[in-house]
């Protein structure tokens, strides 16, 4: 397998030989959003080399996914012409690609679509799409699909009627979808949900049984909308709005730092949660194989139960728990592992968390280790630490989380543990990621740390109106 580290060397990949390499350098250009391969991208999308069995076309689906990462308009009437192809999940990418980049140029040819008999047409993205460029003259054939057999087409439909006409009877049927006995469909309101960003469906996202992940980005896409005066409601005056928004960044802080549980459904309380830990020595035969199955079950309150023995156990010292840390690969027991190093608040566990952050984007493609850690950095005892270099080598880690990595969570990550330290260079550290951050949410989260730790904004200027008088994403 060739390496693949550079716009360049993916350039040259799709030209390979091998299949799974020219899709990986797909993949690869979207997600560092390679502008310089669009047109090379857009070659891909009509590539007649690699087809399955039953008639699609891979690589063009990816290439079609990565121009919607790239969101370059220049696309946008190459990514049309892929409607006509017979690869439904080719125009399933293409659609999604096409919410994406926002030119409206491509609105008639969804309404077109719309029309056409297709079997096993992607209804919910082409309505999704419908709906992100505002095609409410499509609503009499958008009505029927409110009745459909598929409830994520309901949810979709819903969504398209809310952001239409604003009655409550079509949010409210998503938010039912939160309830869902599947976890699919939930998740799929979820995100319904997060493109509408009606800030009062915040709590029912909060209390689903979704995972943490899927909270995080509609609760962001949530502030996003609330931030930039997009989706207030009429009903919830100035106060009511900033105070509901002060809410939901404590809920997001909340989900940062206990994302725990990645893609696990939260399904049960642990029933011993305000017990003490229990003392045991996991180090004996066969008990540390049973804190590592919890690790790895699908229960969250398993999980917790299996990260509280590992800080608790009195024979659990700081050498063993680091040598634990640095001969597991098992990811779901390193983040518990690190999930008790942050219990513990010790700068002992510093080279554990150091390298669960990571040195390079690349090297953690785990973003929910990387983000715990980052956060239990500001949470070490560091009034109690006299160790200047520990703490400049901290600092050091902080600023590189929040200039360097294409993850607006672990800069968030990267803010909560500056505000915890709250020291003169975590400050100097805040303010400067500032006039860099590109994120609307992120800048209004660095601003409340700053406010939150001494420093104030001009009593003229707003969070959003600095932010939007600079660089509006």
């Amino acid at each position: 397998m060739i390496p693949i580290n550079s716009p360049k060397s993916a350039l040259n990949a799709l030209d390979h030989e091998d299949a799974s390499v020219r899709y990986q350098a797909a993949w690869w250009l979207g997600k560092h959003r390679s502008v310089e391969a669009v047109p090379k991208l857009m070659e891909c999308l009509n590539d007649e080399r690699d087809r399955t069995a039953a008639g699609g076309y891979p690589l063009r689906r990816q290439a079609a996914r990565s121009l919607g990462m790239i969101k370059d308009s220049i696309c946008t009437p190459e990514l049309i012409k892929t409607l006509e192809t017979e690869d439904v999940q080719l125009h399933e990418a293409t659609l999604r690609a096409l919410i994406e980049i926002e030119d409206h140029r491509c609105l008639d040819s969804l309404v077109t679509y719309l029309d056409k008999n297709i079997e096993a047409k992607p209804v919910e993205a082409l309505i999704e799409a419908l709906t992100a460029y505002k095609a409410w003259t499509t609503h009499e054939q958008i009505r029927p699909y409110l009745d459909s057999d598929s409830e994520r087409i309901v949810s979709s439909a819903a969504s398209f009627f809310f952001c239409y006409t604003g009655e409550s009877i079509y949010l409210n049927t998503i938010i039912s979808l939160l309830d869902h006995d599947n976890r699919f469909i939930r998740q799929s309101a979820a995100f319904d949900l997060a493109h509408i960003a009606n800030i009062t469906t915040s709590r029912p996202i909060i209390d689903a049984k979704i995972p943490n992940n899927i909270k995080m980005f509609a609760i962001k896409s949530i502030l996003n909308g609330s931030i930039s005066q997009q989706t207030n409601p009429e009903s919830m005056t100035h106060a009511e709005q900033i105070e509901r928004r002060k809410n939901l960044f404590q809920e997001l802080d909340n989900l940062t730092r206990e994302n725990f549980s990645g893609n696990l459904l939260i399904d049960k309380e642990a029933a011993n949660n305000n017990l003490p830990p229990t003392r045991l020595d996991v180090t004996e035969a066969g008990k540390l194989s049973d804190v590592y199955s919890k690790l790895r079950s699908p229960s969250l309150a398993d999980r917790k139960d299996g990260v509280k023995q590992l800080a608790y156990d009195s024979t659990m010292d700081e050498s063993k728990l680091l040598d634990l840390y640095f001969t597991e690969s098992d990811q779901d027991i390193k983040m518990g592992l690190i999930k008790a190093m942050a219990e513990l608040k010790k700068t002992a566990y510093l080279p554990a968390l150091f390298d669960a952050v990571g040195v390079e984007v690349g090297n953690h493609c785990q973003g929910n280790i990387r983000r715990v850690a980052t956060c239990a950095l500001g949470d070490i005892d560091w009034q109690e630490q006299s160790d200047p270099q520990l703490m400049n080598q901290t600092m050091e880690k902080l600023r590189w989380t929040l200039q360097r990595p294409d993850d607006w969570g672990l800069r968030y990550s990267a803010c909560l543990a500056l505000e915890a330290i709250s020291s003169t260079r975590a400050m100097e550290l805040l303010r400067q990621a500032r006039e860099d951050e590109s994120d609307i949410v992120v800048s209004a989260r660095i601003a409340l740390a700053l406010s939150n730790t001494g420093e104030h904004l001009p009593a003229s200027m707003s969070i959003k109106d600095d932010k939007m008088g600079r660089d509006q994403p």
